[in-house]
C-alpha cells in the first residue's frame, strides 16, 4: 500500500484497478473471483506451491495480469498454464540505500532465516560452509541459537539489521525456490556482491556446493564496491507495474 498507492481492497473499489499481492489463502481466491475492475497478481513464492488442479481454473476463467520475481517461479506457473511476466520486487525504497562495502581479507557473510524452516533456508550448509571457511564470518538474522565459532546469530529489527548489514561483503540465499529476497536487494543496492542459489541479472549464483564455495573465496579479490550490478538493480527496482 506504500509503496503503490492503493487503497486497501473492500467493495468499494471492485471496479478499481487492483493488486492481489500474494495468492496465499482462500480469501485471496474470494476476493479475486468477486472482483470486476483490472486483476494485477503479484507471486510471491510459498503461495505459488499452493497451486493445485482444483484452483489454477479460476486463472483461466478470469483474466488477470500475472507477475513473478525469477525464473524459478515463471516455469511453476507456466506448469499450471499461468503466463507471467518476471519482475522482482522490492517494498522499500532502494534510493535510501548508499554503497557501503569496504574490502575485507576476511569477510562477512550475512543471511536471514525462519524459525521451524532452517534446512530449507540452508543452515545445514552453512555449518559446513562455516567449516570449509574459517576464516569467514557467518552472520544468520531471525534465529536466537547460540553462537558457534564463526557462525554468529542475530535476533533483531530490521533497523538494527540494516545498520550492522552496511559493513558486510555478501548477503547469501540458498532456498532453492523463492521469491526476490531482501537479501539479494539489500546487498546489492550496498555495493556488495551477493550469491543466490536462483540465477538473476548480475548477481551471481550456483548450482553445486563447489560453485558456492569457489564464488565465496572469490569475495577476498573484489577490492571495489559492485558499481555496476548495483546500478543495474537500483533502476529495476524503482519499476512499476502499472
Amino acid at each position: 500500500m506504500r509503496k503503490f498507492k492503493f487503497p486497501e481492497w473492500s467493495y468499494s473499489t471492485l471496479f478499481a484497478p487492483t493488486f492481489f499481492f500474494g495468492m496465499y489463502h482462500i480469501h485471496d481466491y474470494k476476493r479475486f473471483v468477486i472482483h470486476r475492475g483490472k486483476r494485477i497478481v503479484f507471486w510471491c513464492g510459498s503461495d505459488i506451491l499452493n497451486l493445485n488442479k482444483w484452483n489454477k481454473w479460476i486463472f483461466r476463467l478470469f483474466t488477470a495480469r500475472h507477475y513473478c520475481e525469477n525464473v524459478v517461479e515463471c516455469k511453476k506457473l507456466l506448469e499450471f498454464g499461468i503466463v507471467s511476466t518476471i519482475q522482482p520486487l522490492f517494498l522499500d525504497n532502494p534510493l535510501r540505500y548508499k554503497i557501503g562495502y569496504k574490502h575485507s581479507s576476511k569477510p562477512h557473510i550475512w543471511l536471514c532465516m525462519h524459525d521451524g524452516r532452517t534446512v530449507e533456508y540452508g543452515l545445514p550448509i552453512v555449518y559446513r560452509l562455516a567449516s570449509d571457511l574459517p576464516e569467514y564470518t557467518f552472520h544468520v538474522y531471525g534465529l536466537c541459537n547460540a553462537d558457534v565459532g564463526n557462525i554468529r546469530f542475530h535476533k533483531c529489527s530490521d533497523e538494527q539489521l540494516n545498520k550492522e548489514i552496511v559493513n558486510y561483503q555478501a548477503g547469501l540465499r540458498l532456498n532453492e525456490f523463492d521469491g526476490f529476497s531482501e537479501v539479494i536487494a539489500k546487498s546489492i543496492l550496498l555495493g556488495q556482491y551477493p550469491i543466490s542459489r536462483i540465477k538473476y541479472d548480475w548477481i551471481d549464483s550456483f548450482s553445486t556446493y563447489d560453485t558456492l564455495l569457489f564464488l565465496l573465496k572469490e569475495l577476498k579479490l573484489k577490492e571495489k564496491p559492485n558499481y555496476m550490478a548495483m546500478n543495474y538493480w537500483h533502476n529495476e527496482l524503482q519499476k512499476t507495474f502499472f
